[in-house]
């Protein structure tokens, strides 16, 4: 085995896109790569803050990367034939922007969502306003609280887009609102871990009966956008029927850390090995 076989590389995530969650993103990353140095690989860190434009020579890249600039210099990497967790690909099919239309074409659960461009949305909702329901950027998940915001009137939506506008984003979704149990989900394979917990606290819902549907729904969205590592949001409405709200690459798993790394581990060794 060529000494470039031996050696991953793990990039964290960029901290403008890790909003008071530095050290909860980063310590994921540091468990798995942790799991690789046990079981004899070679491990080494980048930030994707800074990332060279040249793929190292290794046997793969985990990374936690959402930015489009780091995205970019990822994707010529995976063109040049490094072999990357998650496709820089598939983290661009996680973009609000993009997923629920692919969603959509395979007829998923999802809110009702509807993509705009902020300055669209300012002209045309004087004349035809979606109604209550939440407004989030379209493209990285989060940079602020501020990023994801519920409204209920006209009135606070204007308001808003008006911040939107001025921090400089482009482009948003309007998401109806779902009422039921919010549920966070955690995922690897798809189809070789899963984890979902209640929101409102850290009470596993693997009891609830709507879990194994859950799982399907999560999965099939996974398999659709090509993330091997993920995790989400849903609802499950008061008939138990599983809402997918939001479908993120590589999220913290930090309700299921440690067994979560283990999964991923055995997981990117087969992807990795010769």
């Amino acid at each position: 085995m060529n000494h470039k076989d031996q050696i991953v590389y793990g990039i964290y995530r960029e901290q403008a896109l890790s909003p008071g969650k530095v050290a909860v993103d980063a310590a994921i990353l540091d468990a798995v790569l942790a799991g690789l140095a046990a079981e004899g690989w070679e491990v080494k860190r980048l930030s994707a803050d800074a990332l060279p434009p040249r793929a190292p020579r290794a046997a793969g890249v985990l990374h936690m990367a959402q930015g489009p600039e780091a995205l970019g210099i990822l994707e010529e990497w995976e063109r040049n034939g490094l072999c990357l967790v998650n496709s820089p690909q598939a983290v661009r099919r996680c973009y609000r922007r993009y997923l629920f239309a692919i969603l959509a074409e395979q007829g998923l659960a999802y809110p009702p969502t509807r993509f705009y461009h902020v300055v669209e949305a300012q002209e045309s909702w004087r004349a035809e306003f979606p109604g209550p329901g939440w407004l989030k950027r379209a493209e990285v998940h989060a940079e602020t609280q501020g990023d994801v915001r519920r409204v209920a009137t006209r009135a606070e939506a204007y308001q808003v887009l008006a911040d939107f506008r001025h921090r400089g984003i482009d482009c948003l979704i309007w998401q109806k609102h779902v009422p039921g149990r919010e549920v966070k989900f955690y995922g690897v394979g798809p189809g070789l871990f899963f984890r979902a917990y209640a929101d409102e606290g850290t009470v596993s819902v693997d009891s609830v009966p709507f879990l194994a549907t859950l799982k399907r729904l999560a999965e099939q969205a996974a398999r659709l956008t090509g993330v091997a590592v993920f995790g989400g949001d849903a609802v499950i409405t008061p008939e138990g029927q599983p809402v997918l709200i939001d479908l993120n690459d590589w999220p913290s798993f930090s309700r299921c850390r440690d067994e979560a790394a283990v999964e991923i581990v055995r997981y990117v060794q087969t992807v990795f090995r010769p």
